[in-house]
């Protein structure tokens, strides 16, 4: 009896040095958070309110490029969004005015394919006006990628498997497409691609789940970021990865070879000629915990990201955005010639 006491006491004391460990990564996250995450004072901050702006500035885009958008749309996000690039000017105009181009773009094109509809917006095109003034930025400044464009089907399969960075150049993020399912063959030949993700030691702890039809529906109602089209996608994959699959110190590497499988699989489908769609797992616990109960996914499985692919209608829309310049993302070290 007595060893046997003392096996399960030296058993709890072996482990709780990593117990604690476990205790301190988790607080030092915290105080990363609670400083630098941008729900905390965004507006204090230049980089989280330019970040927070962008966030915005793409519903509006992603609005535009829906298959049949509301009559009207985004009126209230307009003039809140116009509010925030206001006070940006007020606090930052001087740091970066140059930012509010790229919105400011957007809701040029907002306004002209709001009027094209018959839709009367006074209120929103006299704000964007004054911000305009106020800003001191010309009209025929706004030339920036923003908006939307149509597509047609064979100019993407005529670049999409032929170089990589006609590959990278070409993909798009779709928010329709015809109502027939892609082949079981062309998913499996995607996900035999992705299979060859680079991953921490060879672990491949990836697993991934593939919906159709009601289950692909109900997959994004649950995510809730595709309001308004979430019926136009048919078949939809969640990308999870393995906790079991990592070490105390390396609690946040699933993300990243989670993200890199999920890229992969991303060109793989858009190389064999299908559209996609990825729509984020970025959310609290309790939403990620509902939607692994209602697909009886393992808790030690984590959600990463939700893709949604189809087959490409013959012409389409997609959102075009501006991609910041390679100097605002990139530093480097050392001399280079």
């Amino acid at each position: 009896m007595v060893e046997f006491i003392i096996k399960i006491k030296r058993k709890i004391v072996s482990h709780i040095p990593l117990r604690l460990v476990l205790l301190r990564e988790c607080y030092c996250y915290y105080k990363l958070l609670s400083k630098h995450n941008a729900s905390v004072a965004a507006d204090k901050n230049i980089k989280k309110m330019q970040f927070t702006l962008l966030r915005e500035n793409h519903v509006i885009e992603k609005g535009m490029s829906l298959e049949h958008p509301r009559i009207g749309f985004g009126k209230k996000k307009i003039l809140a969004l116009l509010g925030r690039l206001r006070k940006y000017l007020s606090l930052y105009g001087e740091q970066d005015k140059d930012f509010l181009l790229y919105p400011l773009s957007t809701i040029k094109e907002y306004i002209l394919f709001t009027k094209k509809t018959g839709v009367k917006i006074p209120e929103i095109e006299e704000s964007f006006r004054s911000l305009l003034n106020d800003a001191a930025i010309d009209y025929d400044q706004l030339n920036l990628t923003a908006g939307v464009r149509y597509v047609e089907k064979g100019e993407i399969w005529a670049l999409c498997n032929s170089t990589f960075s006609s590959i990278v150049n070409s993909r798009h993020s779709i928010r329709y497409f015809t109502k027939e399912l892609p082949a079981k063959e062309i998913i499996e030949r995607a996900l035999q691609i992705a299979q060859r993700t680079p991953s921490a030691c060879n672990r491949q702890a990836w697993h991934t789940y593939v919906f159709n039809k009601e289950d692909a529906h109900k997959l994004f109602y649950k995510q809730g970021g595709c309001n308004g089209f979430e019926e136009a996608i048919h078949c939809a994959i969640l990308v999870t990865a393995d906790m079991n699959g990592f070490l105390s110190y390396e609690p946040f590497q699933l993300y990243v070879d989670g993200g890199m499988y999920a890229m992969n699989l991303i060109n793989a489908f858009h190389s064999l000629g299908l559209g996609t769609i990825p729509l984020s797992c970025g959310f609290y616990h309790d939403k990620l915990s509902g939607i692994k109960k209602e697909f009886d996914i393992p808790e030690h499985r984590i959600p990463i990201v939700i893709i949604g692919i189809g087959i490409l209608p013959d012409t389409f829309k997609i959102a075009e955005s501006t991609r910041k310049s390679i100097d605002k993302t990139n530093n480097f070290y050392g001399i280079w010639h």
